[in-house]
């Protein structure tokens, strides 16, 4: 699930609060580039029965754009802070970039106006589109997409990406686990697969039952754990709940054991020992 604190519409909170009233056990905030929202999740979940992992979206690129999840890790490690550090002013730039663009388009706004729109969210194309929403300059966030800020169109402009085998040597230090996020051809899956990728988003909302089949089938050929969600962004015009997509509990059991494993492997590495910071709520 996303919040505001990237792309999403919700709070951390709010997320809480739906994924009880649809009788979830076990969540995790993946939002883009950021764990901002992570520990006020966690935080609510205490009290509300609710486990919830630590989680993130992170863009990378390989033969295209590319992003991988996280799960289990410590949000407070300190070489995953740099390069989300990275990320966040690439995402600002971009931003800025874009604004030029849509200037020089006859579409004149500033990053100010973005910034507004984006509030504490890591900020992103969405925050543009509601920019130029609230501007007068387009009648909806799909029309902003389709005419100008889309792949390839006008105003688009190439974010900051972290290379996958660097996002995915970060996740383990940090305790955690690399997941492919809805992913597509099995050659990229098997490059990934070389540097070190644990698990497979098998199930997702834009997954068909044949993809689903040819993707389980591939996290089990290749030893990795497979995992999946719903990918909610919020209410507004998705059509989306909480809950959409869920998963079968050994799923969830491997998940954990695979984010045990590489925990114990990073402390060895630095030489401290085990914690449980990317574990919240109920069981954590």
């Amino acid at each position: 699930m996303h919040s505001h604190h990237s792309d999403g519409d919700w709070s951390p909170e709010e997320l809480v609060n739906a994924a009880r009233r649809e009788g979830l056990r076990t969540v995790a905030l993946t939002d883009h580039d950021t764990v901002d929202g992570v520990p006020a999740m966690q935080a609510a979940a205490r009290d509300a029965g609710l486990e919830v992992l630590s989680g993130i979206e992170i863009s990378t690129w390989l033969d295209g754009d590319l992003h991988l999840l996280g799960y289990g890790f410590d949000p407070g490690d300190a070489s995953l802070s740099v390069i989300l550090a990275r990320a966040r002013k690439g995402r600002y730039d971009r931003a800025v970039r874009m604004t030029e663009r849509l200037g020089e388009l006859g579409m004149p706004l500033t990053i100010d106006q973005v910034l507004a729109e984006a509030g504490e969210g890591a900020i992103g194309r969405p925050h543009v589109a509601s920019a130029l929403v609230a501007a007068g300059h387009v009648g909806s966030h799909r029309e902003a997409f389709v005419r100008w800020l889309g792949d390839g169109k006008p105003a688009c402009v190439d974010k900051f990406r972290v290379e996958p085998a660097e996002a995915i040597r970060l996740l383990h230090d940090a305790g955690g686990v690399a997941v492919a996020a809805h992913p597509g051809a099995g050659e990229t899956l098997d490059q990934l697969v070389a540097v070190g990728l644990d698990g497979v988003e098998v199930m997702h909302t834009l997954h068909r039952a044949s993809v689903v089949q040819a993707l389980g089938d591939y996290a089990d050929a290749h030893g990795l754990v497979k995992t999946g969600g719903s990918d909610f962004h919020g209410p507004r015009g998705s059509g989306l709940v909480v809950g959409s997509v869920s998963i079968p509990d050994e799923w969830v059991a491997a998940l954990r054991e695979r984010i045990a494993d590489r925990r114990g492997q990073a402390s060895r590495e630095t030489g401290t020992a085990g914690t449980r910071e990317g574990m919240g709520g109920a069981d954590g």
